[in-house]
């Protein structure tokens, strides 16, 4: 009897919830994130892409020096290529290096070369070929 008297008030005590409130007054919308400074928010002006970098992908495992004398591919399952630095294309947040047998892309926007905690401010393709190399950049 004393278990169905305890289980009676356990029921009435949640019965007793709090009313519902009255909804609230619509708060007024933050400003636009242009508005706001924000760390992640990058140029996008040619400068952005003036300066040397370094481009590293896996699987395959492969990496790219952008220096201002020329571009140098490695990889552990191919022969290096270097090729003289064209200079970047830039629109917007994008840069492209266009150089006989390879062609570089960095976008701006957080990469990860998916095997460590690292992020990297851009996201790196290369051409060489037929061969479309996936990866991540960082300037130096």
């Amino acid at each position: 009897m004393r278990h169905f008297a305890a289980l009676c008030a356990l029921a009435l005590l949640a019965a007793c919830g709090k009313p519902p409130e009255e909804p609230k007054a619509a708060l007024p919308l933050p400003p636009p994130p242009a508005a706001v400074p924000d760390a992640k928010v990058r140029t996008t002006t040619p400068d952005a892409f003036s300066g040397d970098f370094n481009a590293v992908g896996t699987e395959p495992f492969w990496a790219i020096e952008v220096r201002a004398a020329g571009l140098e591919l490695s990889r552990p399952d191919a022969a290096d290529l270097t090729v003289a630095n064209p200079g970047p294309k830039v629109d917007g947040g994008k840069a492209v290096w266009s150089a006989p047998g390879l062609i570089l892309t960095l976008t701006q926007g957080d990469c990860s070369d998916g095997m460590s905690d690292r992020t990297y401010p851009y996201v790196a393709e290369a051409v060489v070929g037929d061969t479309v190399l996936k990866g991540c950049a960082t300037p130096l």
